[in-house]
């Protein structure tokens, strides 16, 4: 068994948890605390009934998510969100979440992870989201095309978007999981010609048209499953924890 403050503590300090600014319903850290011992971590993208319940089935003491159990911000402790905290508290399952802190993290990130298994090439910081730089940039060695089947290949999803020319060198691109894509403005306004991101959106894909723009939608879910992954890495090798991916895609 493993202290769940020796856990907290490595994920609080490599996740720099309480540097980084984020939605207040994000409220990064540990959202739930169990009797004070791990032995088994689930790790997961969302925090859904049916999430915790498989993460409860598989003999999970720690859960982690991208997206924690308070997204639907302050409630009253009834009906289904009763049920929730509940499913938690009776199985001594403690829960722990990183959003913002875990798309932008250098190594263990959703947007680091991404670029190094496309093969990007010279990746640096990008993409500023209110005023904490979340994605990526790097160069892909070959066409548009190929990208795309490489993003589709590395996701596990059907990419969808808009391209202007799959044979052109896709060159200097842009990354940012999740829901980036409504930083399209800020991709074109710094020069950058091919744009990825998880979750397609109707208005992003006009004003991709417009600019001229490549833009490459794989999927909220499937582009934000690769950090926590990463992080359960992490925790075997650390504190040699077995670990379990709970999948429930949204197919958004």
């Amino acid at each position: 068994m493993t202290p769940l403050t020796d856990i907290t503590k490595l994920l609080d300090t490599t996740l720099r948890i309480s540097e980084i600014k984020d939605a207040p319903v994000a409220l990064n850290g540990l959202q739930i605390e169990n009797n004070g011992c791990v032995t088994k971590v689930a790790l997961a993208v969302d925090g859904s009934q049916q999430t915790l319940e498989s993460a409860v089935a598989a003999g999970a003491d720690l859960l982690i998510l991208h997206h924690g159990i308070y997204w639907s911000g302050l409630r009253p402790l009834t009906g289904w969100w009763k049920k929730k905290v509940e499913t938690a508290l009776h199985a001594n399952l403690a829960i722990y979440s990183a959003h913002l802190p875990l798309d932008m993290h250098p190594e263990l990130g959703n947007n680091a992870c991404i670029a190094r298994g496309l093969g990007l090439q010279d990746i640096t910081p990008e993409l500023d989201y209110h005023g904490t730089v979340i994605g990526l940039a790097g160069t892909y060695p070959s066409t548009v095309g190929e990208l795309r089947d490489a993003y589709a290949a590395l996701t596990g999803a059907a990419v969808t978007g808009v391209i202007h020319d799959a044979a052109a060198p896709a060159g200097r691109v842009a990354l940012c999981s999740g829901g980036g894509g409504e930083e399209i403005y800020q991709a074109h306004a710094k020069g950058y010609g091919t744009f990825l991101t998880g979750e397609e959106n109707h208005w992003v894909s006009n004003a991709a048209r417009d600019m001229g723009v490549n833009m490459l939608f794989a999927g909220h879910y499937a582009t934000e499953t690769f950090g926590v992954k990463a992080l359960g890495a992490l925790l075997e090798r650390t504190f040699g924890l077995p670990t379990v991916f709970i999948d429930h895609p949204t197919g958004m």
